[in-house]
C-alpha cells in the first residue's frame, strides 16, 4: 500500500474534529500532558512508535562536553557527514558545527531549538550532503533542559531536512533563582583549554505571580591547540603515514631564508627549479640535503610547527525568555537570543608563502592565469647582484614572508526572537508562533598573494628587513566577505481529542506554518575576480516562501493496539510542492513488552545555493587522460607534440578550475524510512528499547565530478556536455603535429562547469539498542545505568541513476558499531559516574562508483601509511570517563569529569590529517572541573 493513499483520510480525520469535539463532555480531572519530538499530539505516554534518545541536562553536564559538537560525538547514531569548528574542515563552512545521523550528511539532520527552525549559516558548502547547515555551537549550553535525538524520518511532522531524523534542543521554560558556572577544561598532558563562565538568573512564578523572566549568559574561550601537543595520538605513525619522515623535521624547502633558483639564460624567463643557489644565509641547522629531489643543498624549515589540532575560538551567548498569562486561559511567551562565535584558523604554514615555480590556477571566466615572482637581477636580496653588480640574470624565489601571516577569521553573529501565545479554548490544546531569526557571517582571508598588485610590490620587498604596512598590502590585501540568512516563520497548531475507540480517546492535531527563507552572500571582490593566486570565491543571492499544512491522528484502536498518522503538505515558491505522510504502530500484547513500527516518507528542498543565484569557485583535479581531445580512447596522438608532460596521456593529474552553479531545475531530494523495533520493561528497573532501520534517500542533489564530466562526453559520447568543457585559449599550449602546425582545438582542459544535478540514491540499514536499568539500594544509594548502542549493517551509494550500488560502510565514514554506556551512583551528597565510549575499527577501501568495484584496500595509501593500519584497517577505539559531583556545601556545586581516563591515542587514519575528526579526540586525557553557585 502506497503511503499516499492515507493522505485524504487524514485530512478528512483533522478537520471533522473540529465538529465532534463539540458534543464531547471535558473531564473534570486534569492530566498532565507533554508534547514529545516527532509528534504535535499532546500525551501522557512519551514512548512513541518512533524511537528517540533523551539526553538530559543531567547528562549534558556528566559528558564534560564543553559545547554541541562535543556533545553530539557521544551519541551513537550521529557518525560521520557533520562538520565540527575546531578545524577548518573543507574551507568552505569554517567555523561550523553540525550533527549528521546515520551518515547521511548535515543537510538531511534537521536541528530545532524548542521545536523551531534554525537559520542556516550563511555558507555556500558544494560538498555532498551540506548544502543546508545549522550551526550547533550557538545553543547556549546553560539554558538546555534536554537534547531530544528523533532517530526516524521527521518530514510528515517538520517537513524538509528531517529526512535522517530530527535534534531537537530544548531550552529551559521557566527559571526562578540565580546561579553562577564556571567551567575550565583541557588535557592532562598540555593544550586543549576551554575556559566557560554562564550565569543564569530568573524572577516571577507564572502559577502564583503570573510571570517569570529569566536571562541566562554563557562566555567561553578555546585556546588553540598545536601538533606538537601529541598526546592525544602517536607521533610516530603520523610521521610515517602521512610524510614518511620526523613530524617536527623539515618537510618544506619554502623558508624565511629563501631558497633562489637562477634564470638559465639572461632574459630566457626559464628557472633552473632543481637546485636552488648555494643557501649562505641559511642557519647551519637549516641546511637540507635531503628536502630537494636532486639532493641539492637548501634551506629547509619544519611546517608542522604552525600546524593546528584545535584551532583557537571565543563565543557568547545571551538567551533570555519572559513567560505569563495573558488570561485564565492563555498562555503567552518571548525568547531572544543573541550568539556570536569568533573563530581563528591559522593556515597550515603559518604564513604567505611564493613558490619558485610558476604557479597556475584559473579565475572564475575560465581565463587561465599564473604568477611567479622573480627578483630582477639588480634586486639587492638577488644573490647574484649581491656578488656582482654587473648581473644580469634574475632568480625565481622560495620564500615564505615573515611579516605577512596567513589564515581566515570567522565572525557569526545569530539573532533569534520568538513569540507565541498557548491556550486551551473548547477542548483544543493550542498555540501559535512567530519567530524571527538572522545569521550573519564575516570572513577574512589574510596571506594570500594578489596576483594584480604583488608583483611590482614585490620588487620592492625586502626579505628578512622592514617592510612598510602600505607594501605589505599590496602584496596580500585582505579578502573580506560576508553573507546573511534569514528564516522568518510564523505558525498555529493545535491537538484534541474526540470520540472513543476501543482503546480510548482518539487524538488528533493539525496546524499551519508559512515562513520565508534568504540567503546573500558576497564574496571579497578579488577573491570573485580570482585575482589570488590558486584561490576560489563563492557567492549566492535567493529567498523563497514555505507554505504548509499539516495534521496528525492517534488511533487507539484497542487497548493493545495504538495507531499513528500524518501527513504533511508544504508548497516552495521555487521548485513546487511535496506531500509526505507517515504511518506507525504500537502494539502492547502485555504491560512489560511493546511492538512499535514506521514508514514514512520524507523530502529535502534544494539548498538555496543548490536552486537560487549561486556558484561557488574552486580547484579540482582530473586524470589527464580523460582528455580524448588531446589523447583519444586515452592514448597520445600519433606524432604530436607539445604535450605537457611525456605522461600527460597515461598517469598524470592536472588541477584546472571547477564552476559549481546552481540548477533552478532541481527536484527535492525524496525518501522513504521504516523502523521496526520492541519496548521492553520486564521489572521496575530494568527497561530497554532495539529499532531496527532503513532509510532511502534518491534523487540525491550533488554534482557530477570533473573527471565524471569527461567520461560521459568523451568516452559514452554524450555531447550536451560540450557546452561545460573549457579549453585554453592560449595558442602555445596547442598540440602540434608531425609537420609542427598547431592542432586547432587542443589546447588542454582548464575548467568545468559544474550544475548541481538530482543524481542517484543511498539506502542505509542498522539496528539502535537501548538499555536502562535504575535500582534504589536504600542505605546505598541509588544506581541507573543506560547503555545506547548504534549498529550499521550496510550504507549502499549509488552515484547515478542506473549505475551500480557499493557498499560503504565499514569506513571511516560509517564505521558499524558506536556504543555508550553510562553508569551512575549517588548516595546523599555524592554521585560518582562514568561510562565507557566504542567505535569499531574500519576499513580503508576504494571505491569505483561507475563500475560498483569495492577495493579491500586503496591503492593509494602509501606502505608507511599501511604499517600503521594492518590489514588495511584503523583500529578499534575504546575510552574510559569518569567523574565526580559533590553538593554537602551550601548552594554550592562541584563537578569533574576526567576523559580518556587510561589516556588512549586515537588512532591514525592516513584519509586525514591525524585522525578522524568525528570520531576521534586527540586530546588523550581531559580533565573537565565546575563550580556552581545558587545564590540566595
Amino acid at each position: 500500500m502506497k503511503l499516499n493513499k492515507i493522505t485524504a483520510a487524514l485530512a478528512t480525520i483533522g478537520m471533522f474534529s473540529t465538529v465532534a469535539f463539540a458534543q464531547e463532555a471535558q473531564t473534570t480531572e486534569k492530566i498532565q500532558k507533554v508534547e514529545v519530538t516527532g509528534t504535535s499530539i499532546k500525551r501522557t505516554n512519551t514512548e512513541t512508535a518512533s524511537p528517540v534518545q533523551v539526553i538530559r541536562s543531567e547528562d549534558i553536564k556528566r559528558s564534560g562536553a564543553t559545547n554541541m559538537s562535543e556533545l553530539m560525538q557521544t551519541i551513537p547514531s550521529i557518525t560521520s557527514g557533520g562538520q565540527n569548528d575546531f578545524t577548518s574542515g573543507n574551507g568552505f563552512a569554517a567555523g561550523t558545527a553540525t550533527a549528521s545521523l546515520r551518515g547521511l550528511g548535515s543537510a538531511s539532520t534537521l536541528t530545532l531549538i524548542n521545536g523551531r527552525r534554525m537559520a542556516a549559516t550563511a555558507t555556500a558548502d558544494p560538498n555532498s550532503g551540506q548544502s543546508t547547515l545549522y550551526n550547533i555551537n550557538n545553543i547556549p549550553m546553560s539554558a538546555i533542559e534536554r537534547v531530544e535525538v528523533l532517530k526516524d524520518g521527521a518530514s510528515a511532522v517538520y517537513g524538509s531536512d528531517a529526512i535522517a531524523g530530527v535534534v531537537n534542543i530544548i531550552l529551559k521554560k521557566e527559571y526562578k533563582g540565580l546561579e553562577a558556572t564556571a567551567t575550565t577544561s583541557g588535557a592532562t598532558q598540555g593544550g586543549f583549554k576551554n575556559n566557560n563562565v554562564s550565569l543564569f538568573g530568573g524572577y516571577g512564578d507564572v502559577d502564583t505571580d503570573g510571570f517569570n523572566i529569566m536571562v541566562g549568559l554563557d562566555v567561553s574561550k578555546r585556546e588553540g591547540t598545536k601538533v606538537e601537543k601529541s598526546g592525544g595520538i602517536s607521533a610516530l605513525p603520523v610521521a610515517r603515514g602521512k610524510w614518511g619522515g620526523n613530524i617536527f623535521g623539515e618537510d618544506s624547502a619554502i623558508t624565511f631564508t629563501p631558497n633562489y633558483y637562477p634564470e638559465t639564460g639572461v632574459g630566457k624567463g626559464v628557472y633552473d627549479t632543481t637546485a636552488p643557489l648555494a643557501p649562505t644565509k641559511c642557519p647551519a641547522n637549516q641546511v637540507s640535503t635531503t628536502i630537494l629531489q636532486s639532493k641539492a643543498p637548501a634551506c629547509a624549515m619544519d611546517t608542522n610547527q604552525y600546524a593546528y589540532f584545535t584551532m583557537p575560538s571565543k563565543s557568547a551567548n545571551l538567551f533570555s525568555r519572559a513567560s505569563f498569562n495573558v488570561t485564565k486561559d492563555i498562555t503567552g511567551f518571548v525568547e531572544a537570543g543573541v550568539s556570536r562565535l569568533e573563530n581563528e584558523f591559522p593556515s597550515a604554514g603559518g604564513f604567505a608563502t611564493l613558490s619558485s615555480s610558476l604557479q597556475t590556477w584559473f579565475d572564475p571566466a575560465g581565463n587561465r592565469r599564473s604568477f611567479r615572482f622573480a627578483l630582477p637581477a639588480n634586486h639587492p636580496d638577488n644573490p647574484l647582484f649581491i656578488a656582482n653588480s654587473a648581473n644580469q640574470l634574475r632568480v625565481a624565489a622560495g620564500a615564505r614572508l615573515a611579516d605577512i601571516a596567513a589564515g581566515t577569521d570567522v565572525t557569526q553573529t545569530t539573532y533569534r526572537l520568538v513569540g507565541g501565545l498557548s491556550g486551551t479554548h473548547f477542548g483544543w490544546d493550542w498555540q501559535s508562533g512567530l519567530m524571527l531569526n538572522k545569521s550573519k557571517r564575516e570572513s577574512r582571508d589574510f596571506g594570500a598573494i594578489n596576483s594584480v598588485t604583488a608583483g611590482a610590490a614585490l620588487e620592492k620587498y625586502r626579505f628578512g628587513g622592514v617592510n612598510s604596512a602600505e607594501l605589505l598590502k599590496q602584496i596580500s590585501p585582505d579578502a573580506n566577505s560576508s553573507g546573511e540568512t534569514t528564516v522568518n516563520a510564523v505558525d498555529l497548531k493545535g491537538s484534541t481529542e474526540f470520540g472513543k475507540l476501543a482503546g480510548g480517546a482518539i487524538g488528533i492535531a493539525a496546524g499551519a506554518e508559512y515562513r520565508r527563507e534568504s540567503i546573500e552572500m558576497i564574496s571579497d571582490a578579488n577573491l570573485a575576480a580570482g585575482n589570488y593566486v590558486g584561490r576560489g570565491g563563492s557567492s549566492a543571492t535567493g529567498s523563497r516562501n514555505v507554505a504548509s499544512l499539516f495534521t496528525e491522528a492517534n488511533l487507539p484502536v484497542l487497548k493493545s493496539v495504538n495507531i499513528e498518522a500524518a501527513v504533511r503538505y508544504d508548497r516552495y515558491s521555487d521548485y513546487g510542492s511535496s506531500t509526505t505522510p507517515k504511518i506507525g504502530f504500537k502494539y502492547t500484547p502485555i504491560p512489560e513488552l511493546s511492538f512499535r513500527g514506521t514508514v514514512s516518507e520524507g523530502f529535502r528542498a534544494p539548498g538555496l545555493t543548490q536552486i537560487s543565484t549561486s556558484n561557488v569557485s574552486s580547484f579540482q583535479k582530473i586524470n589527464t587522460y580523460r582528455d580524448w581531445v588531446r589523447c583519444p580512447n586515452g592514448a597520445a596522438i600519433p606524432g604530436a607534440t607539445n604535450y605537457e608532460t611525456a605522461k600527460e596521456c597515461t598517469t598524470d593529474e592536472r588541477t584546472i578550475a571547477s564552476f559549481i552553479v546552481a540548477n533552478t531545475q532541481l527536484k527535492p531530494e525524496t525518501s522513504r524510512s521504516k523502523t521496526l523495533g520492541l519496548v521492553f520493561a520486564p521489572t521496575a528497573n530494568f527497561s530497554g528499547t532495539l529499532d531496527v532501520y532503513q532509510i532511502s534517500r534518491k534523487n540525491e542533489i550533488d554534482r557530477l565530478s570533473s573527471n565524471d564530466i569527461l567520461r560521459k562526453l568523451y568516452a559514452e559520447g554524450n555531447t550536451v556536455y560540450n557546452e561545460v568543457v573549457f579549453r585554453s585559449p592560449d595558442p602555445t599550449t596547442l598540440l602540434k603535429d608531425a609537420a609542427g602546425n598547431p592542432i586547432p582545438g587542443t589546447g588542454p582542459v582548464v575548467g568545468v562547469k559544474r550544475k548541481y544535478l538530482n543524481l542517484g540514491e543511498s539506502i542505509v540499514k542498522g539496528v539502535d539498542l537501548e538499555l536502562a536499568y535504575k535500582a534504589n539500594l536504600g542505605a546505598w544509594g541509588r544506581l541507573n545505568t543506560t547503555l545506547f548502542a548504534g549498529y550499521i549493517d550496510s550504507f549502499k551509494y549509488q552515484s547515478e541513476a542506473g549505475l551500480p550500488y557499493v557498499d560503504q560502510s565499514d569506513t571511516g565514514d560509517t564505521p558499524r558499531l558506536k556504543t555508550r554506556l553510562n553508569l551512575s551512583w549517588s548516595l546523599d551528597d555524592y554521585t560518582v559516574f562514568g561510562s565507557m565510549n566504542y567505535v569499531s575499527g574500519y576499513g580503508l577501501p576504494a571505491f569505483n562508483n561507475t563500475t560498483g568495484v569495492k577495493t579491500t584496500c586503496s591503492p593509494d595509501l602509501k606502505a608507511v601509511a599501511l604499517a600503521e593500519a594492518p590489514g588495511c584497517r584503523v583500529a578499534s577505539f575504546t575510552s574510559f570517563d569518569m567523574g565526580a559531583t559533590y553538593t554537602g556545601f551550601k548552594d554550592l556545586k562541584l563537578s569533574a569529569t576526567v576523559r580518556n581516563v587510561f589516556d588512549r591515542n586515537a588512532p591514525f587514519d592516513p584519509n586525514y590529517s591525524y585522525y578522524n575528526t568525528v570520531l576521534h579526540n586527540p586530546q588523550g586525557r581531559a580533565l573537565t572541573v565546575s563550580a556552581n553557585y545558587k545564590f540566595k
